[in-house]
């Protein structure tokens, strides 16, 4: 997936943290914090646009990014860096892991975080996976549909096993196209978006009328 978002245009980070038994809650999601905050500051050096960063991880990892991505700008995951923008555009979740962390802490959980400003988010999980239920997966996506006023796009595979996605397969290349759309909608949206902003009087869409919060409605 990362080689092939990076020939399509995307400076990709494939980034490490610290593990148990050195670390605990919430040292892994300070460190990809700091991650975010880093790329932020020094993406322009790779000729990246800083404003667009896609968080994404694959079952441990996937339950990293998912909870870093909901708790933007959130000074008790940021000590010594509270006032960094670790706020994410969007969200590649892959057969993740949905409950808390090792010590049992809800709040450790992605679930404990959603909120009606989350950001868009691409769930994709298999149903024969033997580590997480699929049931799992379809609780968190259902709830994030529920809550959140950005799209959620849930993904289930047929025949598909935890960690799918370590090998090239039919399978992972549909995830990879999928995610390659997502992005490329996301950011069309956010230009869209940009520049109703710059046209519109404060407070007031493109007519004239009142802005709201929109739900996207997305399906499988």
């Amino acid at each position: 997936m990362l080689h092939h978002l990076a020939s399509q245009g995307w400076v990709c980070v494939s980034a490490n943290y610290r593990l148990r038994p050195q670390a605990q809650h919430p040292d892994h999601l300070i460190d990809l914090k700091k991650i975010i905050a880093w790329v932020r500051e020094h993406a322009h050096e790779y000729g990246a646009d800083p404003s667009t960063l896609f968080v994404a991880g694959s079952s441990a990892g996937g339950h990293m990014a998912a909870p870093a991505a909901l708790t933007p700008n959130d000074p008790a995951f940021q000590p010594g860096f509270e006032h960094a923008d670790t706020s994410v555009t969007g969200v590649i979740y892959l057969n993740g892991w949905y409950g808390p962390y090792f010590d049992d802490d809800p709040a450790s959980s992605p679930p404990a975080h959603i909120t009606a400003d989350a950001p868009p988010f691409l769930v994709a999980h298999g149903d024969l996976d033997p580590l997480v239920p699929v049931a799992d997966a379809r609780h968190f996506a259902d709830r994030l549909r529920r809550t959140s006023a950005s799209p959620v796009v849930y993904a289930e595979l047929r025949g598909g096993n935890h960690a799918f996605d370590l090998y090239h397969s039919v399978r992972f290349e549909a995830v990879v196209d999928a995610v390659e759309g997502l992005t490329a909608w996301v950011r069309a949206r956010e230009r869209v978006a940009g520049l109703i902003r710059e046209s519109a009087p404060a407070g007031l869409g493109p007519a004239g009328e009142r802005r709201r919060p929109a739900r996207a409605a997305t399906g499988s």
